[in-house]
């Protein structure tokens, strides 16, 4: 049990970087560009793919024939799509040599068509699985995705995080029968974790009702803002939808790589996106850590997490989407 988790573990750290280098390269081949495209990535992180690369073959080889797999059909797919093959790929991230607008954020690889340049948003997910869109601090949140909501109502949800993680402190250092300091330096100290997935039962429940009390005001927010101008809310939708700019093309491969079922490749761009847009619900808050707003065929999660440690007000808020036709 132990090796299955920590080859999954291996799978999800890994899988994303070297999906998008495998696309990349593969692009770059097939327009006899290798050579050209490995000088546009930064050596230290061309020095990172080379290590996770002999990490999946010493540990995980069956990974490494389905990651080629998978860029190939993606490849293939984006060529169909375009109706040629893309040229000139670029990666994009903290190594790249990148000088693209913060307004590309979402983007991962940068490649030139007929049509123009275009940057693509790649993601390699299970099937029927939501796709990650966005991620953020929740003390900014409102202040950076509903701008039109004034800085008060971010204020007083910052506060009421605060206290509501000065009561989760109180709650778990209570059932253990301590006293709580007003921070986490004695939980440390007495031998307890600090990640979420060793809690025992009753620790996992305390802090999973946290993480709900929080996500019950955001839907409150929420709420308030859609009815008080839901055109600006709508507005407010796209970024968090993983379309912080019209121009992002989302690439997302759906795997089933336990199954060995066979693959799907979908391609989205913001215009497929936009008659959706006017079609939005709310839906009603079920006590978890999520809020859920129906999107026409999309479903958004806005989902409260720890950032990896749940000892500390670093919580983010983590965006996702799943299509009806995924």
């Amino acid at each position: 049990m132990s090796q299955k988790i920590s080859k999954e573990a291996l799978f999800n750290e890994i899988k994303g970087s070297l999906f998008e280098f495998l696309v990349s390269k593969k692009l770059a081949s097939l327009n006899q560009e290798e050579l050209q495209f490995l000088t546009t990535i930064d050596q230290n992180y061309l020095k990172v793919l080379g290590q996770q690369d002999q990490l999946v073959r010493q540990f995980y080889p069956e990974m490494l024939s389905f990651l080629f797999a998978s860029a190939d059909f993606t490849v293939e797919k984006l060529s169909s799509y375009f109706n040629e093959i893309p040229r000139a790929p670029r990666l994009r991230g903290k190594f790249s040599q990148s000088t693209l607008s913060q307004d590309f954020s979402e983007a991962d690889i940068l490649i030139e068509t007929s049509q123009g340049p275009k940057a693509l948003s790649l993601k390699l997910n299970k099937m029927n699985s939501f796709v990650n869109t966005k991620s953020g601090g929740i003390k900014s949140f409102f202040l950076t995705y509903f701008s039109f909501l004034s800085q008060e109502h971010q204020e007083n949800f910052n506060k009421f995080v605060d206290l509501e993680f000065e009561r989760l402190g109180h709650e778990l250092h209570a059932l253990n029968d301590w006293e709580y300091p007003g921070h986490f330096s004695f939980w440390v100290s007495k031998g307890k974790s600090e990640l979420p997935g060793e809690l025992n039962e009753s620790e996992r429940d305390c802090l999973k009702t946290f993480y709900a009390r929080v996500a019950s005001q955001m839907h409150q927010i929420l709420s308030m803002a859609l009815n008080q101008d839901k055109e600006k809310f709508i507005d407010s939708l796209a970024p968090l939808l993983g379309f912080s700019h019209p121009d992002i093309l989302q690439v997302i491969c759906f795997h089933q790589f336990k199954t060995q079922g066979s693959s799907i490749v979908e391609i989205h761009s913001y215009s497929d996106v936009i008659p959706h847009l006017q079609d939005v619900k709310l839906l009603e808050f079920h006590q978890t850590s999520s809020v859920e707003i129906k999107i026409g065929a999309l479903d958004l999660q806005i989902r409260v997490k720890p950032m990896n440690k749940f000892t500390t007000t670093a919580i983010k808020i983590n965006c996702s989407v799943r299509t009806k036709q995924s």
